[in-house]
């Protein structure tokens, strides 16, 4: 049955946009013309008219002089899109994710792609359906505002010019050049090109993956993911590079699991023991070859602990999205990542005195 309506309901939309774009020309038409040109009944060609006039405010009119119906002013166009009223709480959702990029380029036409949306509806709840996209907040908050919420978190900003160069370059497969800052290394300012490949959003930064010369030898590349924040005087140069197989410069194909932008070359086994709080998340889709069973080794451990078993190429990713679990995650495989975590944790423990 929701098919059904969602098809009807598709249906009329269409009618609509066809009256609307019709009664954009510069004429009358008569019932009878719109009633061939729709294809529907009478009834149903009076039920389309009252709804574009009453739901949307069209300026329709009937003109008795000229025998027809007629926009009595051409500024006014149907939005694209119609937002219905049991997508509003997804919708609203959209807004609030919209919010965490007011710090970056992509804020400003996020909110013009939303204001071709409209609410046809028409209750109490929101008012005359209209939606003020200025403030990106309804006039009179439904429930879903308050009762369906996001936990905010800062986007690093990101300079608007320094975004368009990046954006060229990504289109026309040019080579960049700019100065960057290595916080972790203490460097500033040193100069580096890059065949820039993908733009990439993770955990509230943005990050240029590409093929990048080395520091010490530029006839050597490396694959490298730079934060782009800190790239600053960004020029396009005169060359141009042709993408590799997909597999290499597609991040979605290269990496291997669901732990954000970065990746590397070797593909290892990780073995994990998941107990405590860590055990909701050992449910979570976070690779495709996850093995969970329960864990029966010799390592002390809390009662009902499982072991993890993977594959991936994301040692950084993996670490930074473990490793909050604090106790309730141990690293047992492979060794290198284990004396990442336990070096990492001497550390923390030095730098609080302990």
């Amino acid at each position: 049955m929701a098919k059904e309506d969602t098809r009807q309901s598709t249906k009329e939309n269409l009618r609509l946009f066809l009256l609307d774009s019709l009664f954009q020309q510069d004429r009358f038409y008569t019932k009878d013309e719109l009633v061939a040109k729709l294809e529907v009944s009478v009834p149903t060609l009076d039920r389309d008219l009252r709804r574009l006039r009453d739901d949307f405010n069209a300026p329709l009119e009937y003109c008795k002089v000229n025998g027809g119906y007629h926009y009595t002013s051409r500024l006014f166009k149907l939005p694209s899109v119609f937002v219905q009223e049991q997508e509003m709480p997804a919708y609203s959702m959209v807004l609030k994710l919209f919010e965490q990029f007011q710090n970056t380029p992509l804020y400003t036409p996020l909110l013009n792609i939303c204001e071709t949306f409209e609410s046809p509806i028409k209750t109490d709840a929101y008012g005359a359906g209209q939606v003020n996209f200025s403030t990106t907040h309804f006039e009179e908050k439904p429930w879903f505002e308050t009762r369906i919420v996001m936990g905010k978190r800062a986007v690093a900003a990101v300079d608007e010019t320094n975004w368009d160069t990046i954006l060229k370059a990504l289109q026309n497969n040019q080579v960049l050049e700019f100065d960057y800052e290595n916080v972790r290394l203490n460097k500033k300012g040193f100069a580096r090109k890059i065949e820039p490949w993908q733009l990439i959003y993770d955990s509230e930064q943005w990050y240029l993956r590409g093929l990048a010369e080395s520091q010490d030898n530029p006839n050597s590349k490396n694959i490298r993911n730079f934060v782009v924040p800190r790239m600053k005087n960004l020029k396009l140069l005169p060359q141009h590079f042709k993408l590799p197989d997909e597999k290499i410069w597609h991040l979605d194909e290269y990496n291997v699991g669901s732990f954000g932008a970065l990746g590397a070359d070797t593909i290892e086994e990780y073995k994990f023991i998941f107990q405590g709080t860590a055990l909701y998340f050992s449910e979570a889709d976070f690779a495709p070859d996850k093995k969970v069973e329960p864990y029966t080794g010799d390592h002390i451990h809390k009662d009902g602990a499982v072991l993890v078993t993977f594959t991936s190429n994301q040692p950084l990713g993996i670490l930074r999205t473990f490793f909050p679990y604090g106790e309730d995650i141990i690293p047992l495989a492979p060794q290198s990542f284990v004396d990442e975590w336990t070096e990492t944790v001497r550390n923390m423990a030095k730098s609080l005195g302990l």
